[in-house]
């Protein structure tokens, strides 16, 4: 068991290092934010049944000192920068468009909105983007070439899905909130009873012809796009109506293997 998570957590890292390295982080900021990590999960998630969690047990969990526990459990991690919030927001404000009523045309699509009035862009915002302001979310949507402006004052929807076209902030906050639900998913998995199992599937093939690449990603993108479109108005439609609502995400992605995914060589 030791030596398969040993090999699995390589594999994570190998992936993770790269874009770390290419944005210029050290071993050293590495180190403290693992560090400051294995303290707060202990302290969060492996407390003893009934008994509230200690320095001293955190320091046989993680293998560090008392002082050092203490020391980054009263650390503050930093507040998060909102690009996460951003991202989550942004594809909220598309998912309203595309199945709330007020916003579609007679034949579903979305409608071309005004920018402000009834059922306008801005109350789209104001309904799905939480306290975003409606300048900010549009900022945010052309730039990402999801919206463009016509007649004047009218904002047309462009593209269903949200992807960030020049913030790489944004794109690395990405990477922290999707690998982080993937990666939590599977580890529910492992203890889970079988009735509480989430759903998590691939499907793969070793032998593909490279010239029939480009024609597999164009399919994926039309049934992947259209599938998530169709998750999301299944979702919409079992929105809470108070705070009691559960936060659910399904991701779907292409991965193609190169060289940047071997073993490093002697």
């Amino acid at each position: 068991m030791q030596q398969t998570l040993r090999q699995s957590l390589r594999k994570i890292l190998m992936a993770l290092i790269r874009t770390l390295l290419r944005n210029g982080m050290s071993y050293g900021e590495f180190d403290q934010i693992a560090r400051k990590s294995f303290v707060d999960v202990a302290f969060r998630d492996l407390k003893p049944a009934r008994k509230k969690q200690t320095v001293s047990n955190v320091a046989i969990l993680t293998g560090l000192n008392r002082k050092e526990v203490k020391k980054l459990h009263e650390l503050d991690a930093g507040q998060d920068d909102g690009k996460s919030q951003q991202y989550n927001r942004a594809v909220r404000v598309i998912g309203g468009w595309l199945n709330d009523p007020r916003f579609l045309r007679k034949d579903g699509n979305p409608r071309d909105l005004d920018y402000e009035g009834e059922d306008s862009f801005g109350e789209l915002v104001r309904r799905y983007s939480g306290d975003m302001p409606v300048a900010a979310m549009q900022k945010v949507l052309a730039s990402s070439g999801n919206i463009s402006f016509i007649d004047g004052n009218k904002v047309r929807l462009l593209s269903h899905a949200y992807l960030p076209a020049d913030d790489p902030d944004e794109k690395i906050a990405i990477l922290g909130n999707d690998t982080g639900q993937l990666i939590e998913t599977i580890e529910f998995n492992l203890t889970a009873a079988e009735e509480d199992l989430r759903f998590q599937r691939k499907a793969s093939n070793p032998q593909i012809d490279p010239d029939a690449v480009p024609e597999i990603k164009r399919f994926l993108r039309r049934k992947g796009q259209a599938f998530l479109e169709e998750v999301d108005l299944y979702l919409s439609q079992h929105e809470s109506r108070d705070d009691s609502g559960v936060d659910v995400s399904v991701s779907v992605f292409y991965h193609e293997s190169d060289d940047t995914d071997q073993e490093p060589q002697e």
